[in-house]
């Protein structure tokens, strides 16, 4: 239930930054994948996808950073048996000044800054 909900939030900000790489494509490299002899199925692994991999990777970022941070989801729609980071969190906050709440954004924000920059370092290599 959890995840449907995730994706029924965020769903649209992945589609999104697919979408804007999708329109920036040229329709004559699979023109000329087709042309070539290729089917569309390997038109679609060996041509599009690559070329529209920062994109998906970008998304993929933004839904997971901020699937992590959204507690309001989390809150409607986590079981009582699950315990999730975000819940977890605000029940520590809730109880009171705690200093874990402080290492976990601490960790959590060094875990995004060194996913940016990967992602950077391998966005440059292309």
């Amino acid at each position: 239930m959890t995840i449907a909900g995730h994706v029924v939030v965020f769903g649209p900000l992945m589609y999104r930054s697919a979408a804007v790489l999708a329109q920036s494509l040229y329709p004559s490299l699979e023109e000329a994948s087709t042309v070539m002899g290729a089917s569309w199925v390997r038109t679609l692994f060996k041509v599009t996808l690559p070329l529209m991999l920062p994109g998906i990777l970008a998304g993929a970022f933004l839904v997971f950073i901020q699937s992590l941070d959204n507690v309001s989801i989390s809150l409607f729609l986590a079981d009582p048996q699950t315990t999730v980071l975000p819940l977890r969190m605000f029940a520590l906050i809730e109880e009171g000044l705690d200093v874990r709440v402080a290492a976990m954004s601490g960790i959590l924000i060094g875990l995004v800054l060194i996913g940016l920059i990967l992602g950077r370092k391998a966005l440059a290599r292309t």
